[in-house]
């Protein structure tokens, strides 16, 4: 995905520019990058008051974009007009005549957040993929360790695979989050420099001795004694480890594990990992819970792990503290 981001804005630098584009999907950190990225390159700043609009879509129709792509620019190259949020554009579709005929001096850009266009309808039949319309879907798990090194990269920095992972667990698979603490590391580090995960730790504030990853890590390895440590650790601070969150964790490793046992004994890292839908460095978590779990204690864990979700959301038990609930979670799985 970056690679079209890149490839597009290199166009954009040296003045080539298409009428019309649509930028959509589930990722909007791409979207937002590329509609920037015009904004910052399709006008030079003094001529940019009256020759560029950016609209958001709740306000406007079609009808008032295509008012504003069909002006004439004043004294510049080009006008620039872009809607932002443009899935929530009255009469989205009627822009489809527009963009068979469009004004050749105008750079339209509808940036849609979390929505695709339906390949069903004229206005996405009159774009061209890869040309005109960028469709940028969620990044995948096991990919998204790439794509934070490419992002990392491009503000000049080196991070391994471990440091990439790290802050994932600390931010989320959200881009822009990922991209502004990159931007951090940049000016502390300078040029060249090389993220590692002590650098992410001590910078996104985070510890993982006590969070839900280093718990998953500690049943993982069926160790109890660090299990039931960091356990009680993470109940004291649990605004940051929220209960419903840890057994989600939890989940999503134990449950993956059981599908892992059923591939054979030696199966494939690359094969495992896309078929598990999760990194090569979240497939060892996986691979040695298979390893120190049998396949019946697995399918056990799932059922508690499903069991401890409701209590915790109040579906069963209400009275229950999430520290109760999270004890008796690991006692089962663990014994």
């Amino acid at each position: 995905m970056q690679s079209v981001v890149t490839k597009l804005i290199a166009q954009w630098d040296k003045g080539q520019f298409a009428p019309v584009y649509v930028v959509a999907g589930e990722e909007p950190y791409f979207a937002h990058a590329l509609t920037d990225a015009l904004l910052e390159r399709a006008l030079p700043e003094s001529d940019r008051a009256f020759n560029q609009s950016v609209l958001y879509g709740r306000d406007v129709d079609a009808r008032s974009v295509e008012s504003e792509a069909k002006r004439f620019p004043m004294m510049a190259e080009r006008t620039v007009v872009v809607v932002r949020e443009a899935q929530d554009l009255r009469n989205l579709e009627d822009l489809a005549s527009y963009v068979k005929n469009p004004q050749p001096q105008t750079v339209l850009l509808l940036s849609l957040t979390g929505k695709a266009l339906d390949k069903r309808k004229a206005l996405y039949k009159t774009l061209k993929p890869g040309e005109t319309y960028f469709q940028f879907d969620r990044i995948p798990e096991y990919q998204i360790a790439g794509t934070v090194a490419e992002l990392a990269r491009q503000r000049g920095l080196k991070i391994s695979e471990k440091a990439a992972s790290v802050l994932v667990e600390s931010l989320g698979v959200d881009l822009s989050a990922i991209d502004q603490e990159l931007g951090k590391y940049a000016v502390v580090l300078g040029e060249g420099g090389e993220v590692t995960a002590a650098t992410v730790e001590k910078y996104t504030g985070s510890s993982r001795e006590y969070n839900q990853f280093e718990l998953l890590r500690a049943l993982v390895a069926h160790n109890p004694e660090r299990s039931y440590m960091i356990a009680r650790s993470m109940m004291k601070h649990s605004r940051s480890s929220p209960l419903i969150l840890v057994i989600a964790t939890l989940y999503g490793t134990f449950f993956k594990a059981l599908i892992y046992q059923g591939m054979g004994a030696h199966p494939n890292p690359k094969t495992a990992s896309a078929e598990l839908g999760v990194s090569e460095f979240a497939l060892r978590d996986i691979a040695k819970a298979a390893q120190n779990y049998s396949g019946g204690h697995l399918a056990r864990i799932v059922g508690y792990l499903r069991e401890a979700d409701r209590q915790a959301k109040g579906m069963a038990s209400p009275n229950l503290r999430d520290s109760d609930i999270l004890d008796e979670l690991l006692f089962k799985i663990l014994y």
